[in-house]
Order: structure tokens, then sequence, then C-alpha cells
């Protein structure tokens, strides 16, 4: 048991330091360096060098108690921009899949569903023109058969927005929200009742997948954190590369973190597929092949009782 306390505290200490201490200790350098740099000496490398040597050579840093200090400072700006940077993260993850019938998620549904109809709209005059290009074409005579570029890129363009007209403000929650409708086409459940069952049944492999890309969607949302704590220094010191930086990880965030919601959205649904019959089983309720409409209704009532 010490052991394993041991090694619990040891591993926990490490994400402690990759999650939130390394990149804390980053950001306080860009703060420190943005603040003596500014704005006109931004790349001036004589003037950061000049600095890094007047503070290598004080002499209060060259005592012990002096260096303690100035490391002990060091260490707990960088912890907290660090826990600050995880709480934004939250939020980011939230702001990635709003709910509730509040006004701004109402505008952005609203928002996205016009921009697919453009989208669509444009898609149908592609295909209508190419196939009265064909049409004119095989009366002269046999026509290869070709493909029309402005049809392929109007038809990924609506894809990559959404397979259907989009009711959820963001992609990502479009994504999930497809997820959630696959597993009640197919099973006649609903994933947020079934989801907590097949995570208690799933085995180790699969949570470990599923907690894997849980923790890239998280860090996709401390990275668009740490950007807007980017910007925020740029804004105060006039020290232009932050913002570079945070150009830079804005970019990176939302790609990692539209990734991670599309692997998410297939493992969700897989692992309802692997496990939804152990549940049936463990619920008392018989799971015969294929898992019928009937043990569904049962399941069903057994997970969303009818009240008094």
């Amino acid at each position: 048991m010490t052991t394993f306390l041991q090694e619990l505290s040891k591993r926990a200490a490490e994400r402690w330091a990759t999650l939130l201490l390394g990149p804390g200790f980053l950001f306080v350098i860009c703060v420190v360096v943005g603040n003596h740099q500014g704005f006109g000496h931004a790349l001036d490398l004589d003037r950061l060098r000049a600095y890094v040597r007047a503070v290598a050579t004080d002499k209060a840093l060259q005592e012990t108690g002096g260096l303690a200090v100035a490391v002990g400072v060091v260490l707990v700006c960088s912890a907290a921009a660090g826990l600050a940077a995880a709480a934004a993260g939250r939020l980011c993850e939230r702001a990635w899949t709003p709910t509730g019938p509040r006004w701004y998620v109402r505008l952005l549904t609203l928002w996205r569903a016009r921009h697919w109809d453009r989208v669509d709209r444009a898609l149908t005059k592609a295909v209508a023109d190419a196939g009265r290009q064909v049409a004119r074409e095989r009366l002269r005579g046999p026509a290869p058969q070709r493909t029309f570029p402005a049809v392929e890129r109007l038809r990924a363009r609506r894809r990559a927005l959404s397979p259907g007209r989009p009711d959820r403000p963001t992609r990502s929650g479009q994504r999930m929200e497809d997820a959630a409708r696959r597993v009640e086409r197919r099973y006649g459940l609903d994933l947020a009742e079934i989801w907590p069952h097949v995570w208690a049944v799933a085995d180790g492999q699969v949570r470990d997948d599923i907690q894997l890309v849980r923790d890239h969607h998280a860090a996709a949302g401390r990275l668009v954190a740490w950007s807007a704590a980017l910007l925020g220094l740029t804004a105060a010191t006039g020290w232009w590369p932050a913002a570079v930086l945070a150009t830079a990880f804005a970019g990176i965030a939302l790609r990692r973190g539209r990734a991670a919601i599309d692997t998410l959205a297939v493992l969700v649904g897989t692992a309802v597929d692997l496990y939804v019959r152990d549940v049936a089983d463990r619920m008392g309720v018989p799971s015969p092949e294929p898992f019928t409409a009937t043990g569904a209704a049962r399941l069903r009532a057994i997970l969303r009782p009818e009240p008094f």
C-alpha cells in the first residue's frame, strides 16, 4: 500500500508539473521579457542579453536567501498562472458546447443554420450547373466521366459545417448531439441516461482511450486560455511577439479541440455499441441478438421510471 501511494503521489506531482507549472513558468518568462522589451525593442537581442547579465550578476540573487526567495516567487507565480489557465480552459470547453435556452445560444444556432443554408443553396446550384454541362456534352457525343472541383469543394464545406442542417450553436455541440441521436435511433435510448452505466461496465482499455481523448480536449481548452493570456500581455506591455504566439496557439487549439470532439463522439458511440447488452444484462433485462426495441423499452423503463 505504501508503494502504491508513493507511486500515485509521484504521478500526481508529474501531472501537476506538466499541466500547470511548466506552461506557467514559460508564461512568467514571457511576462518578464515583454515588460522589459516593450514594443520598440521587441526583438532587440542585445538589450535582452544585457538584461539577463544584469539579473545574473545581481548581488541579491547571488546570496542563498535571495535566490531562494526569487525561485519561490517564480514558482508561485507559475503555479498561479497554471491554475488560472486550467480554470479558464474549463470555461473554454463549456463555451465550445453551450447549452440552455440562452439568447446567445439561439443566435449562434441561427447564424450556423443560415450559413449552412447559404452553402447548401450554392451546392445545389453548382450541382445543377454541372448536370446541365454534362447533358450538353453528351448531346455532342460520348463524354468521359469527369469531376467538378467547385461541387466537391462546396460539398466538403457543407460537410465540415454539419452533415445536416445545424440545430446546435457550435460544431462541437453538433457533433456530440449527432452521436446522441445515433444512439437514440439505433437503440431508442437517451445517451445521457445510458452513458453512466456504459462507463461503469466498460473495460479499462476503452475507458483509458476515452479519458485520453477527453484530456486532449481539456488541453485544447487550456491552450485557448494561454492564447488569451498572451493577448492580454501584448495589450499590457506592447510586446507584439506574444500576439504572434497567441495566434498560433489559438489555431492549434481549435484544430486539436475539433479533432478531440470528433474522436470522442466516435468512441462514445462505439462504447454504447459494445456494452449496451452488458448494461441490460446487469439491469435484469434479457438482451438477445440483436438488441431489440422491446429490450430497449424495458431498459428505458428502468433508467427512467414513471413518476408516481
